[in-house]
């Protein structure tokens, strides 16, 4: 009787509630003794905070986890950032399928949902590989970064700085174990800035991508080269493409206009020579898109910068990862929409294939609702707090987008305000419409009634 009722539990009730439960289990674990230092200043409320913001690989703390944390504390935040980077439910179906049990179909379709993958096919491979491809990025980001962190704080001690910082990087999570002031010390270290970056896109570009990417190279090598390189990107998927194209344009163009708006600033990048102003203006790009780390001080940037990162965190990374934000084919998917009404033309195309309908009308669904959730933040911020509005705007858009940069400000909030943030994490992590749809009653039938049409005057 149990498991039936399990089984009619709609996809997305089951996202929430996995979220929820790593969340009270991650907040109880990080209370224990063990698991605080004896300087630590934590209460239950801070070790639930930093829970939620792991689980939603967010990266927003109220106090910093090199202070706070024993090493035992770390393992539980690596752990609760893995969780939230993969998602509970793909990490349980995987175990459950390599055990050789199969799952329920409801199921299946919650693990799909969370995933946001459309089809079915080869669902167990594609979970296993999704496991394989995580454990042998992490494990290539680690390696990289204990050249940086073994001779700085000891092998055993750099090997584990190195294993949090790549966790925490892959899962867009923004987290590090170093100190107060996030990656601040290595602004101008060319080796931790191109291994977190890396890591960073690699994590927020989607599974899909990274399997069509892999098959495309794949199907390459074995023709021998035989085929151009523009030929074998045009094989790609259409997703794939678009989302690659999104992420290499808001990259280049951030990285541009960051570098123009702060190239005099003194205290940014004003006094740093050319590659230094390139590389930190590329890392506050990719970082500003989902991450949530940091090489300078927002407090100190211009306020056109805010506003330009506010414009990234609200668009994010891609479908299907680890990253946050409304996603970048959504955007784009607007942007061609408005290119399609300005030429006058009926169908929204790209790469010479018409996008659905059904996909136009979610993307619209998916901005007008993250903007709706974003707006009742910050007016409940603004409602508790004494603060300039932009502050509270960058903070609320990065707990939303999931980003995790923040403006020094999150610490220094009331209970209240932070739980509004706890709140835009959670519904950032698992979307805005899978908020809606577990809050919903779901009827037996719904009614999808054509009526006479009538005009109404807008614009």
């Amino acid at each position: 009787m149990f498991s039936k009722k399990l089984r009619s539990i709609p996809p997305a009730v089951k996202i929430a509630v996995s979220f929820i439960s790593v969340i009270v289990i991650g907040s109880l674990l990080l209370s224990l003794p063990i698991s605080n230092l004896e300087i630590s200043e934590t209460t239950y409320f801070d070790n639930l905070f930093t829970a939620v913001s792991m689980v939603c690989v967010t990266g927003l703390f109220t106090l910093p986890v090199a202070t706070s944390y024993t090493v035992f504390g770390q393992i539980i935040c690596i752990i609760l950032m893995q969780i939230g980077g993969l998602g509970l439910m793909t990490i349980l179906a995987t175990l459950i399928m390599r055990m050789g049990k199969k799952m329920h179909y409801s199921s299946t379709i919650a693990v799909r949902e969370a995933l946001n993958r459309s089809e079915l096919g080869d669902f167990k491979m594609y979970l296993v590989s999704i496991l394989k491809y995580t454990f042998i990025i992490e494990g290539t980001g680690m390696f990289l970064l204990a050249f940086r962190f073994v001779p700085e704080f000891g092998f055993a001690s750099g090997l584990f700085v190195a294993l949090f910082l790549a966790v925490s990087a892959f899962c867009n999570a923004g987290f590090d174990n170093i100190g107060a002031y996030s990656l601040q010390e290595y602004v101008h270290d060319p080796l931790v800035n191109l291994v977190i970056t890396s890591l960073i896109i690699l994590g927020g570009i989607g599974f899909s991508v990274w399997f069509d990417v892999t098959h495309n190279v794949q199907s390459i090598l074995k023709n021998k080269f035989r085929k151009g390189w523009k030929q074998s990107y045009r094989m790609l998927k259409i997703h794939t493409r678009l989302a690659i194209n999104m992420t290499v344009i808001l990259i280049v163009v951030g990285t541009l206009v960051f570098l123009i708006v702060e190239w005099n600033n003194p205290n940014s990048i004003g006094n740093f020579t050319f590659g230094e102003k390139l590389l930190a203006s590329f890392f506050q790009t990719v970082t500003m898109r989902t991450a949530g780390f940091a090489t300078l001080d927002y407090e100190l940037v211009e306020p056109f910068s805010l506003l330009f990162f506010i414009g990234t965190m609200f668009i994010g990374g891609s479908p299907g990862g680890a990253a946050g934000g409304i996603k970048t084919t959504t955007f784009a998917l607007i942007a061609l929409l408005i290119v399609s009404e300005i030429k006058g033309q009926k169908h929204v195309n790209y790469a010479r294939h018409t996008i659905p309908f059904e996909t136009i009308r979610r993307a619209i669904v998916i901005v007008v609702t993250f903007t709706c959730f974003l707006l009742a933040g910050v007016g409940a911020l603004m409602l508790v707090e004494d603060q300039p509005f932009i502050n509270l705007l960058f903070e609320a858009v990065s707990a939303l987008g999931t980003v995790g940069v923040s403006m020094n400000l999150t610490p220094e909030l009331s209970h209240i305000s932070q739980v509004v943030l706890m709140m835009l994490m959670f519904i950032g992590r698992i979307g805005p419409i899978t908020i809606l749809l577990s809050l919903s009653r779901k009827s037996r039938k719904t009614a999808d009634q054509l009526y006479a049409k009538t005009t109404i005057l807008i614009g």
